[in-house]
């Protein structure tokens, strides 16, 4: 009895710890819904749509973001010379409607509250250990939250937001120059990243002998910009350029949220070309500036555990060597003094299957230009070896930050702060307990 009696209150603690542990990793996660999910708003007018919570007695906005994308499934802009994926200023196509989950509600809220327009739908959010949040979709009310996540100015390459700041090289998207990270117990003064890396190489006719391009010689170009509150999307192109022959344009989205990065890529491979470049090879990679002592687990890696210590060790050959899959992707890396990275490579299904590499140096005397640091401490990232079977190169690199994965196992700490471990349920207006009065405007 006396046992029982001392394992309830353990077993109310550990549960409590794991709520609190699932809660810091989705607190960051930005949930994307299109019209396909959301029926009842599909045709809508964009600027008579909103996002609203219910705190048990008001409704409340919320910020939020309608973004309208294109036939190649990026943002759409008009210098792109891609076509718009549905009807302008109409929620409509593969639109997406972004919100930061951190801005919850409450479920089962009481619609007649409503003031000013119609819900049209509840997106009930579940969790794996049970918590219910909720967000409401609504037509034809005015009130707006006037926070933005993210201040972008792509001219001068600063990024700040209440977790990072981020400074690239203004006319090179991907020259990273300093990144700070809120909570980081390493040097104040120093950036926790040396850079982005993105490569490109082949033969030309013959495998070898090889070319390769880098960040100078890729060199993109930006062609639009556009921030909202909850992220900023830049378009990049540049044109690829091999032995003095054009093989293809490159389309990059660079993507920054409240917490996290992305780089969206889209070409498409003329079939000369193809035929003329032989087992190339892309690549992106982000360099660590002297993290020493950090921890790197991967998708494939089980147990292993690769420490950063200048030099590569049995262990973190292993981890190269069982390399990742477009289905098993991601790379755990922890600084252990407050700044942690989840990384994945996300590829559409027809590209499923493409050979991929896990990059992984520790080496602290390797050059690998252009840098700003010399070592490479660590480099982690992706190689895609081959030609996509399709006529199309298209793959995105998502760069989460945190400060810890907390105690969770690394599989469960990456399907929630990619909300994937989350259960959601869209209810239409007919679902809810009453309709909202008319737009009273």
């Amino acid at each position: 009895m006396i046992r029982l009696v001392m394992l309830v209150p353990l077993l109310f603690s550990l549960a409590g710890q794991l709520k609190a542990q699932e809660g810091r990793a989705l607190e960051h996660t930005v949930l994307t819904l299109t019209p396909a999910e959301l029926t009842s708003a599909s045709g809508s007018s964009l600027e008579d749509l909103s996002v609203m919570v219910w705190d048990g007695v008001r409704f409340l906005p919320v910020p939020f973001q309608i973004d309208e994308m294109d036939d190649v499934e990026m943002v759409w802009f008009a210098e792109s010379g891609f076509n718009r994926f549905g009807e302008a200023g109409i929620f409509d196509g593969a639109d997406q409607l972004l919100v930061m989950l951190r801005d919850s509600g409450i479920p089962g809220a009481d619609s007649k509250a409503l003031r000013q327009g119609e819900i049209l739908a509840e997106i009930r959010l579940t969790s794996p250990e049970g918590n219910e949040r909720a967000f409401y979709l609504v037509s034809g009310n005015s009130a707006r939250d006037p926070r933005h996540y993210v201040s972008h100015d792509p001219h001068t390459g600063v990024t700040r937001t209440d977790q990072y700041v981020l400074t690239t090289d203004p006319d090179n998207e991907l020259n990273w120059q300093y990144l700070g990270y809120s909570g980081y117990l390493g040097r104040a003064d120093a950036s926790l990243i040396d850079t982005l890396k993105m490569r490109m190489s082949g033969g030309v006719l013959f495998r070898f002998p090889r070319v390769t391009l880098d960040n100078d010689n890729l060199r993109p170009v930006m062609t639009g910009f556009r921030v909202g509150p909850i992220r900023s999307v830049m378009h990049l192109e540049t044109r690829v350029v091999f032995a003095g022959l054009p093989m293809m344009k490159l389309h990059v989205q660079a993507l920054r949220y409240a917490n996290h990065y992305e780089a969206h890529t889209f070409a498409r491979i003329p079939s000369l070309y193809r035929s003329a470049l032989k087992h190339p090879q892309v690549s992106v990679s982000i360099d660590g500036n002297r993290l020493f002592g950090a921890a790197v687990q991967t998708a494939r890696g089980g147990a292993l555990i690769g420490t950063v210590d200048g030099k590569m060790d049995d262990d973190e050959r292993e981890l190269v060597r069982r390399g990742l899959s477009s289905d098993e992707s991601w790379i755990l890396f922890d600084s252990r003094k407050g700044f942690a990275l989840l990384t994945e490579l996300d590829v559409p299904p027809a590209l499923h299957g493409i050979p991929l590499d896990l990059v992984y140096q520790d080496d602290a005397e390797a050059e690998s230009r252009p840098e700003q640091y010399p070592g490479q401490l660590p480099n982690l990232g992706y190689a895609l070896n081959g030609w996509p079977q399709q006529d199309e190169l298209r793959f995105a690199v998502r760069l989460l930050f945190d400060q810890h994965f907390g105690e969770l196992a690394p599989s469960d700490y990456v399907a929630l702060r990619t909300g994937r471990a989350l259960s959601i349920q869209v209810i239409n207006p007919s679902a809810l307990q009453s309709p909202a009065v008319p737009d009273r405007r």
